[in-house]
């Protein structure tokens, strides 16, 4: 009987043991896990990757948490405010271009010319590099690959020989009534601008070798956001007094399938 009672005495024991084990393995399974903290450095760093990407991917994801506007009011207001500072250049509702007979104002070029360069940047390739968190301040470098200017001033000449030949400016002046030749030039030139790559199409040139770019961000709640300034600082960044490094330039391209009258 002794040997009995203590064989159920352990076998008790045994079975307790069990049902604690058992229920400190469900009070743990119940405990929510700890949830990593993410720095400052890594909130800034995606905020940055969400503006780069609309800015040069079109991708609008999150991006009222960075600019404080929804992806086509941000697009809007950088059409605008690009679209202003070229009209600083033509003071007046009277500039106008007129190319055999047709007239172009100087306020729809210039529109066309703001939508369209803003949606060139996409053709812009870019990495986050590193950020510096001061306080609620960001300061963020990244690379790009940007936009070769004196290549897209190539293309447009190009275009512009084919197009109209050895164009007669002076009479061109006379019929758009402008007495300005450099003003009158550039209305041409920004209205090819457009016909080269919002009409046809053709991929803007970037330079093909990266260049660092710095901008600040500023924390506003959960994210760092931007400024105005910032946004117009960036686009105007992405640009380079440069030719294209790479091959098949629209340069290019355009010589071997010539524009003409029909185009403009």
């Amino acid at each position: 009987m002794k040997k009995r009672g203590i064989i159920i005495f352990l076998c008790m024991m045994l079975l307790s043991l069990s049902l604690v084990g058992c229920l400190s393995k469900k009070e743990e399974a119940k405990e929510p896990a700890k949830e990593e903290k993410t720095t400052p450095e890594e909130v800034a760093k995606a905020d940055a990757k969400t503006l780069l990407a609309f800015l040069y991917e079109g991708k609008k994801g999150t991006i009222q948490d960075v600019t404080g506007m929804t992806g086509a009011d941000t697009t809007a207001y950088l059409e605008e405010s690009l679209y202003e500072r070229k009209m600083k250049d033509y003071p007046g509702d009277d500039w106008r271009l007129v190319v055999d007979g047709s007239t172009y104002t100087a306020e729809e070029i210039m529109k066309e010319y703001s939508r369209i360069s803003i949606k060139s940047l996409q053709n812009v390739t870019y990495s986050v590099e590193k950020v510096k968190i001061t306080k609620d301040t960001a300061e963020v470098t990244t690379k790009i690959d940007p936009i070769a200017l004196k290549s897209v001033a190539n293309a447009i000449t190009v275009a512009r020989s084919q197009i109209f030949g050895d164009i007669n400016t002076s009479k061109m002046i006379l019929d758009s009534q402008n007495k300005d030749i450099k003003a009158i030039n550039n209305l041409l030139n920004f209205k090819l601008y457009s016909i080269i790559y919002g009409d046809r199409n053709y991929p803007i040139d970037t330079v093909g070798e990266e260049k660092e770019i710095t901008f600040t961000m500023t924390k506003e709640g959960d994210h760092y956001q931007v400024t105005k300034d910032t946004l117009d600082d960036i686009v105007g960044d992405s640009g380079e007094v440069e030719y294209t490094k790479k091959g098949g330039s629209t340069e290019d391209k355009l010589k071997d399938k010539s524009l003409n009258k029909s185009d403009f």
